[in-house]
């Protein structure tokens, strides 16, 4: 958590009001302007914590307020000013005389500007105060660091961030060299080139793609053997396992491997290699193989390469998901699903399946009609009880709904 010092913050001049605050950043910076301090009539000592939600589907971001309560009696309450420009402000909010506020349903990848009035007993209000602006965006880079021999090369750097959001990349030292992708706005792909390096020393750059920190580093320049054949080199093989028809493509960041099936190049010792698989349409990622590789998850995987390596990437296709209604003695009801695609009503009616991504959580619901009870889930020891049945779609699934009439005495 980034906390900055206490900096005097929203200064407020009229009818017989001034105010000065200050404010902690915490998690996101935010944009803020240092005001001249006045001789106050009361202070407000504000704390602003703007924390950042990631959306989700459907979901938006928030800003959370905090501040201490004024001791004068004659501060009935605040208000909240904010808009998508400067000085501009198209919404605001009465919080009244509380001291904690969140304002929700901010747009993601947007830049909002947010100003306070404080308001006294007969309703009579300040200017606005000075102004904080918060972006709901966020950035990440994949991969973050990138190693060369001293003969340098090219590679790619993959930026994911909301649609609307903007970013650039510039390298910032005369060897490194951005060929695609200086700019762009929503998630896209960076690719740079760096040059050879003539010196016996090895060299480092870091600088900024999509507001993150992105580092080469590159081997210094060594003298080559009178004998050139006692530099080892060994085979890199990369195989795509599939799982349920699952398909993808591996690529290594010096473009020498590049397949959809099975694929090999020749590294010098020594050196490192790395590849990122990206899944087909209808597929999943799950991850590499073996274990000894030490690539966990399904990022990046950097090959040392220390003798012949073998390397797996597997990816898996989408799952059927079938659902079955019974009905017992009559019973009738239906069954949703959650993310919404199933609705099967009885008698197998309207949609009963339908595809999910790989380890993907579905929820199921039922709904017994008017004079129907819901029995149960089939399997049973897979969903036992009658509430939701939440499953996870690692395999081809059938989930029959069991619905009754009540049996009468």
């Amino acid at each position: 958590m980034i906390v900055y010092n206490h900096i005097k913050f929203w200064s407020f001049k009229e009818i017989d009001i001034d105010m000065q605050n200050r404010l902690i950043y915490k998690n996101v910076k935010c944009n803020y302007h240092r005001v001249k301090k006045s001789m106050p009539l009361f202070v407000l000592i504000f704390f602003c914590a703007i924390s950042l939600i990631l959306p989700s589907e459907g979901d938006c971001a928030q800003a959370t307020f905090t501040w201490d309560k004024n001791t004068e009696t004659y501060v009935a309450g605040y208000k909240i000013y904010y808009g998508n420009s400067s000085g501009l402000y198209n919404w605001s909010i009465d919080v009244g005389n509380v001291t904690k506020y969140t304002i929700t349903g901010l747009a993601e990848g947007s830049t909002y500007y947010f100003a306070a009035t404080a308001y006294d007993t007969s309703k009579k209000e300040s200017k606005h105060s000075s102004e904080v602006s918060f972006n709901s965006c966020t950035y990440t880079i994949s991969p973050t660091t990138a190693k060369f021999e001293s003969q340098g090369g090219t590679g790619t750097v993959k930026i994911s961030t909301q649609k609307s959001c903007n970013w650039t990349a510039t390298s910032g030292v005369p060897w490194i060299t951005i060929n695609s992708g200086n700019k762009g706005t929503g998630s896209g792909e960076v690719s740079y080139s760096v040059t050879t390096n003539s010196k016996n020393s090895s060299r480092s750059a870091s600088f900024t793609i999509g507001h993150s920190i992105f580092t080469v580093n590159q081997a210094g320049h060594t003298q080559i053997s009178k004998d050139a054949s006692s530099i080892k080199e060994y085979m890199v093989k990369v195989t795509i396992k599939q799982k349920n028809k699952g398909s993808g493509v591996v690529k290594s960041y010096d473009r020498k491997i590049d397949c959809g099936d099975v694929c090999f190049s020749n590294y010098k010792q020594k050196s490192t290699v790395t590849l990122y698989a990206t899944p087909g349409s209808g597929s999943t990622f799950i991850g590499w193989a073996p274990a000894t590789l030490g690539c966990e998850g399904t990022g990046p995987c950097m090959v040392s390469v220390d003798k012949i390596k073998k390397i797996q990437a597997i990816f898996a296709g989408d799952y059927e998901l079938k659902l079955v209604t019974v009905s017992k003695n009559g019973g009738a009801g239906r069954v949703t699903s959650s993310p919404w695609a199933l609705d099967c009503k009885s008698g197998n009616d309207g949609k009963c399946d339908g595809t999910y991504r790989y380890n993907r959580d579905v929820t199921l619901t039922s709904y017994a009609s008017p004079g129907s009870i819901f029995v149960g889930w089939r399997p049973e020891k897979l969903c036992p009880g009658t509430g939701k049945c939440t499953i996870a779609m690692d395999r081809k699934r059938i989930i029959k709904a069991v619905f009754s009439k009540p049996i009468k005495d």
